[in-house]
C-alpha cells in the first residue's frame, strides 16, 4: 500500500489493491522501517497480550519467538520492526478464527486499546481528559506519541466529528479504527463511527464522529 511504491518497484497505488495485513503489505512495511522508528514496550506488550487474547497462549508464544522478545519493558523504545514481525506472524491465525484480516485487525486494535486503557498510563490519560470525548480527541497526537514515533494531527469538522491525520504510521488503518472506537467508548460517547482510509502504505486518515 504506497508511495513507497518506488523504493518496491511496482505500480504507482498498487498498494491499494494489497489486502490490509496481508503478507505482502507487512513485508513491505518492515522494508521502509528506519533505526528512527520506533515503539514503547507497553504498547507491545499489550499487542502480545491481546494476540493472546484473540487467540491462545502457543499463538502469543509463537509470536513472542519470532520477534525474539518474551516481554516488553514499558517505556524502553524498540524497534518497530519487531512489532511488525510479532503482528505479521499472528495475523494469519487471527483472521482464519475471527473471519478476515480486517476484521482480526480491527479487534486487535480495540483489545489494545482496552488494555492500554487499564494501564497506568491510560488511567492518567482519562484523568487529564476529564471524561470528555472532545478532550479525548484533541490529545490523541500526544497520547499515540507516549507509544509510536510518527506525526498525528486533528482537523476538526463539527462540534463532534474531525479528521484525524497519521503520517509515517505502520499499523494499517483498521487497526485505528478499533483502537479510536475503544477509546471514545470508554468515555461513555454514544454512536461512535470511525471510517479509515489508507492515503499512502505510512499514511492515513479516520472520520471520527460520536453523539
Amino acid at each position: 500500500m504506497s508511495s513507497a511504491a518506488t523504493a518496491w518497484n511496482v505500480a504507482p497505488q498498487a498498494w491499494n489493491m494489497v489486502p490490509p495485513g496481508g503478507v505482502q503489505e507487512w513485508g513491505q512495511r518492515m522494508a521502509l522501517a528506519s533505526s528512527e522508528d520506533s515503539v514503547r514496550g507497553l504498547f507491545s506488550q499489550s499487542v502480545l497480550k491481546s494476540i493472546r487474547a484473540l487467540g491462545d497462549e502457543a499463538l502469543a508464544r509463537r509470536c513472542s519467538a519470532v520477534c525474539g522478545q518474551a516481554r516488553f519493558v514499558d517505556y524502553f523504545s524498540y524497534p518497530i520492526r519487531l512489532h511488525l514481525q510479532m503482528i505479521s506472524a499472528a495475523m494469519p491465525a487471527l483472521a482464519a478464527r475471527h473471519g478476515d484480516g480486517e476484521q482480526a485487525l480491527w479487534l486487535l486494535g480495540h483489545c489494545v486499546a482496552m488494555d492500554f486503557l487499564d494501564s497506568e498510563a491510560g488511567r492518567t490519560m482519562q484523568v487529564l481528559v476529564r471524561g470528555e470525548a472532545k478532550r479525548l480527541v484533541n490529545n490523541l497526537p500526544s497520547t499515540y506519541q507516549v507509544a509510536l514515533t510518527g506525526e498525528r494531527s486533528v482537523k476538526w469538522l463539527g462540534p463532534q466529528s474531525c479528521r484525524f491525520i497519521m503520517k509515517r504510521d505502520f499499523m494499517p488503518a483498521p487497526f485505528h479504527e478499533g483502537m479510536l472506537v475503544a477509546m471514545l467508548e470508554r468515555l461513555k460517547a454514544s454512536k461512535v463511527k470511525v471510517v479509515g482510509r489508507q492515503t499512502n502504505l505510512l499514511d492515513s486518515e479516520y472520520d471520527i464522529a460520536w453523539q
